[in-house]
């Protein structure tokens, strides 16, 4: 059956016409707004708070909430490792002494958390410097403090070569400034080594990667993309043509997170990149579909209009379905992803508006393309193997479903998690703390129990409790003179509670986070208390809230799968072709999850975003392809052929450029972004695999 190409929207072919006969004013107010948007840029913020992560009516936020209204509120802490060649040594420790009484009188400190801080059995003093232990000799006093205090074990290592302090601020008063003081205060303390740790340090150091990915590793994408269309084009008239739309967009979008007051954060790290690469993507294309209408003699500005007309659609349509990716981020209560949710649909918004309001306009400013132009013929080398593969009418489903069965089952066979390593930058100062912290027994993030006391015997729960967590000296040690003191300084306001403070190893590299957690309410339940103890704290909240907002995340991919086949049904008109575009679009999708599973690694917060944003990103290829096909003429036969020519090309060309956008990514000190970049960047090129070798077949299969 022959069909002629399908109509065009006069509306959209006039306004390009007008864009083309009249740029000046157009390209006046274009340049205009790019240069406002470069002033506001320089308001642009980055803020990291990974309790951002997490929703405030989540079970873990609520348990904060619960927490601060029962016992006291949470102080945001300073924490400090400080190290010595050896502890047992008179001149170490009084080195420890000054150090801690320096930093008590610290503008805004409230309260200062040390082995210097535990009192002694039967008074208030401290029992460090007190007269119980005056006589013994520096080694003996440590030892002496570990084995019969289980706080002052989780405060200084066994080879008393490190001790961790923690400074809360008051209320208010945390902050860069307090940091640096408390820094100040501690400087110049022969024999001691200090470090900031801890959640504020790590979400500082975040911050400086942060703002390092956007200083070196955008305008290195940036590069990227311009090589390689300068190595498709051979034209600085063409490549200009092709980056300044997608710069100016990316402009466009950074400068309105200035003039909103939206700060950057770890998760929203990775959009800059991403929309630079997708709106270089669109704009290929555009470029080669005006090649293409010069082809044949006539007006230059009429075939161009055409041109545009033809490809707008498409470059909408693609950018709809990355926003429709987006749009799911907002269904999990997180506010980092909710925010991600909605400024990646304006930076693709703005991205899409740039790249068709602009080009015309350079078009017109630098002449190019010019009739009797050529497309680049780098990529034709794609175009004979796709014509031959799709041929097989009957071999392309067999193997489409065998691939696809393949890594379904695969994919079945994955697990989630949430990696707080993550988010730790590889190679800072802090990330190395923590794990020398670990490696010494002092764990890396301090959490509280909440143990809720039997009132037939109060002290009960709380000894077995102690038990489990610190083995049975714990337990003896809340049955003592000295526990007893302690215990009631740990007690909730109305004596019902007590909260029982536990270090836990959550940042270690290459292990799951919530594998120490599981171990500790194993021993919970073993002790009897599971049922009557609670564990709280942010790094607990991150831990369990983690794997809900990645199910969450799910549903919202499944969510995004079914909105865009049902997109591709409505535009087309055909739910052969929506089905068609599922199979092919499902396939680069979960073959990222079954290459998750083989590597033996769980579906993470990052890795998730990745997969949503990944399939908005891979159905590009599939929708450009089928708006040639739909513009074809001829039976179903010669359609393909005519799409798999005219289509394939720039389906491989922009490939490469996303490639090599996504590729520097890689580089990103911050695991969760490279993790993310380059899972998208292995879905990318699968896609263009799928679209190439399975589409045009199951097309010529499906439709007759």
């Amino acid at each position: 059956m022959t069909q002629a190409a399908a109509p065009q929207s006069p509306a959209l072919v006039r306004f390009f016409g007008l864009l083309l006969a009249r740029p000046l004013w157009p390209g006046l107010a274009l340049a205009l707004v790019t240069l406002l948007s470069v002033w506001q840029i320089t308001t642009l913020r980055v803020a990291v708070d990974l309790s951002g992560l997490i929703g405030p009516q989540t079970d873990g936020a609520q348990a904060l909430v619960r927490y601060e209204e029962t016992f006291a509120p949470f102080r945001a802490e300073e924490v400090l490792l400080v190290r010595a060649p050896s502890f047992a040594d008179d001149d170490a420790l009084a080195a420890l002494d000054d150090l801690v009484l320096e930093l008590q009188f610290v503008d805004g400190v409230a309260q200062v958390i040390s082995l210097a801080a535990l009192p002694a059995p039967g008074r208030t003093g401290s029992w460090l410097n007190g007269p119980e232990l005056a006589a013994l000799p520096p080694a003996d006093r440590l030892t002496l403090m570990r084995t019969q205090n289980p706080l002052a074990a989780q405060l200084m290592s066994a080879d008393l070569t490190a001790t961790v302090i923690a400074v809360g601020a008051e209320r208010g008063r945390a902050g860069d400034g307090f940091s640096q003081r408390v820094l100040a205060a501690v400087q110049g303390i022969d024999g001691l080594s200090v470090e900031l740790v801890g959640l504020l340090e790590v979400q500082r150091s975040i911050a400086e990667e942060l703002i390092h990915d956007l200083v070196l590793l955008v305008p290195a994408a940036v590069v990227l993309c311009l090589i390689v269309s300068m190595i498709l084009f051979r034209s600085v008239r063409a490549v200009a043509v092709i980056a300044l739309p997608p710069i100016a967009g990316l402009v466009w979008f950074m400068g309105f997170l200035g003039w909103s007051g939206t700060p950057i954060d770890p998760v929203m790290g990775s959009l800059p990149v991403v929309l630079i690469v997708l709106a270089f993507s669109d704009a290929i294309h555009v470029y080669h579909a005006a090649i293409h209408a010069l082809d044949t003699p006539g007006d230059r500005r009429a075939a161009l209009a055409l041109a545009l007309g033809q490809t707008a659609p498409a470059a909408a349509l693609t950018s709809l379905t990355t926003v429709i990716a987006f749009a799911s981020l907002a269904l999990p209560d997180s506010p980092s992803l909710n925010a991600m949710a909605w400024t990646g649909g304006v930076g693709m918004a703005l991205c899409l508006v740039s790249v068709l309001l602009m080009t015309p306009v350079l078009m017109w400013a630098l002449g190019v393309p010019r009739a009797g132009g050529r497309v680049p013929r780098l990529f034709d080398a794609v175009v004979p193997p796709a014509q031959a593969v799709s041929r097989h009418t009957r071999l392309v489903p067999v193997a489409a479903a065998l691939i696809l069965a393949g890594v379904w089952a695969l994919q079945s066979q994955s697990t989630l998690g949430f990696r707080y390593a993550d988010y730790l930058p590889r190679g800072a100062a802090v990330t190395q703390a923590l794990g020398e912290m670990e490696a010494a027994g002092l764990g890396s993030d301090r959490m509280l129990v909440i143990v809720q006391d039997d009132p037939a015997d109060p002290l009960a729960r709380v000894e077995a409790a102690a038990g489990a967590l610190w083995g049975p000296e714990g337990a003896a040690w809340v049955a003592s003179d000295a526990g007893q003191g302690m215990l009631a300084r740990m007690a909730s306001r109305d004596g019902t509670a007590h909260a029982l403070p536990v270090q836990l190893p959550i940042a270690a590299r290459d292990v799951r986070a919530d594998e120490a957690l599981a171990l500790l309410a194993d021993r919970l339940e073993a002790a009897g208390v599971g049922p009557e103890t609670q564990v709280i704290g942010p790094g607990y909240a991150l831990l369990t809230e983690g794997p809900k907002i990645v199910q969450s995340l799910r549903m919202g991919l499944y969510t995004t799968i079914l909105a865009i086949t049902l997109l591709v049904a409505l535009v087309h008109r055909s739910m052969r072709l929506a089905l068609v575009a599922l199979v092919v679009n499902l396939i680069p999708i979960l073959g990222v999850e079954a290459w998750l599973v083989l590597l033996g690694r769980e579906v993470t917060i990052m890795n998730m975003i990745a997969l949503t944003v990944a399939f908005g990103i891979a159905v590009d290829d599939t929708l450009h392809f089928l708006n040639r096909y739909k513009l074809a003429q001829g039976n179903t036969e010669a359609r393909v052929r005519q799409a798999v020519a005219q289509a394939g090309p720039p389906m491989a060309a922009t490939t490469a450029i996303l490639l090599a956008g996504l590729v520097v990514t890689l580089f990103s000190a911050l695991p969760g972004l490279s993790i993310y970049g380059g899972l998208i960047a292995l879905a990318v090129a699968l896609a263009l695999a799928a679209d190439l070798f399975l589409l045009p077949g199951l097309i010529r299969r499906s439709v007759k």
